[in-house]
């Protein structure tokens, strides 16, 4: 009877998921969506014995652990050479603005901070599989355009590989009021163990494949990969990990393999048919009649996503000194929702942390940013051919003095090496202050309640005034990341002031006056209303007698320094009018 019943199952995944994916693929979609509408149409429309969800759920894991693992074998060490700091620029800059923007997203909506997390998670990569797909229709990109971008599509995998280690010992204990010393234990303990893991694995593991490969076949070869495979996902979950962090540690050790073609090329049948499990396994959590009462988060998340990732690619391009154009067309072309989102989602939902109508709308965001992606790419090259045709005047102006002022400042720094270490050093420290300060923001709103009845038990105060405590302590506490970033900031504001500068630049005069108000502002003022500002538009515990405090005290402060800027200019100027007499 068992053996009946996995045949049954077998047979009625496979084949729906084969007719659909067929279907799809007609309409030039991705397989993936065939695979989840096999999953809905399961779980809403086929009876299937409720003993077969067992069988269901484990072909699903190992779907899991070989996607994770073939994840992790796409990261070759000689495509990082050429493009992999490029790359990680464009994932560290992208990374934690789309988890910042899910976070406020989801807040906006009425989550809780650990659901808003989690939403910032999910939203935070593109999907390779779905991007590789696009990129093959499109005669206009250049072979290293496709693989520039499916290589930033990887270094956003490796980045959520990351958020998901940090998210685990949350979603296992499923809030955020807990003991904090466990959970910086906990997370002390994921850090060292992927990073030892990559360092003790990758010195001997693939020598050991090496040997493996050279003196047996190749089927020997996937196996034992494949078991060293499924070793490190029993390993990570025997520390509190999420299996597909293991399997994703595992590929990345085995990429180093002289073997790794070979092992790919065998482990990719196997991949494919757990993963279509996995993902119709996905889509069998899906509740197609809550379709309709999610239509508005699923809209919501999905433009969430669409607009922030558009932006924060286009800036990943920017920075990263990449031309508009490349950035506008892997801005569009990254905008499909990741495979991640589905994995976290569904660790989230198995967490307890989230509910239906939540992973239903992730779903159906990931559904839909995937039939559009095709259609959106279609027509971003007409729309690059009718900037190139009409030149919109204030458009054109201000595409090229973002040019400029990119150029300005890099051709300050290739004119001299030390000022480029110098702006390469501010820039981190300008990074590393805002991650600071988005640390401090997250202990706070996970800590900040049992503090204030903490204070209110001391201090016999109310717990509206312990609140307004914790918002000052929140305050200070924020002031040296805030004033690091802000200094910093400012010293690449100079350079650009300085010798980057040219006078016959376009839009020299406009862009030297945004630049030189930054200096007239002192650092004291700009830090309070950066930190005043964090306080009210990020999310917290603190209610609206916070915010009544804190809005008059940003517009007073802001309306001094405005007053106090203007008259030191109007100083300075008076000043140099004086110091050069007039010419007779």
């Amino acid at each position: 009877m068992e053996e009946l019943e996995f045949l049954i199952i077998m047979a009625t995944l496979t084949l729906l998921a084969g007719v659909c994916s067929v279907v799809f693929s007609k309409l030039k979609l991705p397989p993936i969506i065939g695979y989840l509408f096999a999953g809905i149409l399961i779980a809403n429309y086929i009876d299937i014995p409720t003993s077969s969800e067992q069988i269901i759920t484990v072909l699903s894991d190992i779907g899991l652990v070989m996607l994770m693992f073939s994840i992790g074998m796409e990261l070759d060490i000689s495509k990082l050479k050429a493009n992999g700091r490029f790359a990680m620029v464009v994932a560290i800059v992208q990374l934690p603005l789309m988890v910042l923007c899910g976070y406020i997203a989801g807040s906006l909506l009425g989550m809780g901070t650990l659901q808003a997390l989690t939403l910032g998670a999910v939203i935070s990569g593109s999907s390779t599989a779905v991007v590789t797909a696009v990129l093959k229709m499109f005669e206009r990109i250049t072979k290293e355009e496709a693989e520039t971008m499916v290589l930033v599509t990887v270094m956003e995998d490796v980045g959520q590989v990351i958020i998901l280690s940090m998210l685990a010992p949350m979603l296992a204990t499923g809030a955020l009021d807990t003991d904090m010393t466990s959970i910086v234990l906990m997370v002390a303990m994921i850090v060292v163990f992927m990073l030892g893991s990559i360092f003790i694995g990758v010195r001997f593991l693939p020598r050991i494949l090496d040997w493996v490969g050279n003196k047996t076949s190749s089927e020997v070869l996937m196996v034992l990969a494949v078991g060293l495979c499924f070793g490190m996902a029993l390993l990570s979950v025997r520390i509190g990990m999420s299996m597909a962090i293991g399997a994703f540690l595992m590929g990345v050790i085995v990429s180093q393999s002289i073997h790794r073609h070979n092992i790919e090329e065998k482990v990719m049948p196997m991949r494919e048919l757990f993963m279509a499990i996995f993902f119709i396994h996905v889509g069998m959590q899906v509740n197609i009649h809550a379709f309709a009462s999610v239509i508005p988060m699923i809209i919501i998340i999905f433009l969430t996503f669409a607009v922030s990732k558009f932006f924060t690619v286009f800036l990943g391009y920017y920075v990263g000194n990449r031309s508009l154009k490349d950035g506008f067309i892997a801005s569009v072309s990254l905008m499909a929702m990741g495979e991640f989102a589905f994995i976290i989602a569904q660790e989230a939902l198995g967490a307890g942390v989230v509910d239906d109508n939540f992973y239903t709308a992730v779903i159906g965001a990931a559904l839909v940013s995937m039939i559009v992606l095709p259609l959106i790419s279609r027509r971003m090259f007409d729309v690059i051919d009718w900037y190139e045709t009409k030149q919109p005047k204030r458009l054109t102006r201000l595409l090229n003095g973002l040019t400029e002022t990119r150029a300005d400042l890099y051709a300050r720094m290739d004119a001299s090496e030390a000022v480029a270490r110098r702006v390469h050093s501010s820039a981190n420290r300008a990074y590393t202050a805002v991650f600071l300060i988005i640390v401090i923001e997250i202990v706070f709103i996970m800590a900040s309640e049992s503090i204030s009845v903490y204070i209110s038990d001391v201090m016999g105060l109310s717990l509206e005034q312990s609140h307004l405590i914790v918002m000052a302590i929140n305050f200070f506490l924020l002031v040296t990341p805030t004033t690091v970033l802000v200094r910093n900031v400012k010293f690449i504001d100079k350079i650009l002031l300085g010798r980057g500068f040219t006078n016959n630049s376009e839009g020299y005069e406009e862009r030297a006056d945004l630049y030189r108000a930054l200096q007239y502002y002192s650092t004291a003022l700009i830090v309070a209303i950066i930190d005043l500002l964090v306080l009210l538009l990020l999310p917290g515990p603190f209610g609206s007698a916070g915010s009544l405090v804190i809005v008059p005290v940003v517009v007073v402060i802001l309306l001094i320094g405005v007053y106090l800027a203007r008259r030191k200019q109007k100083k300075d100027a008076a000043e140099a009018a004086h110091s050069c007499p007039p010419v007779e």
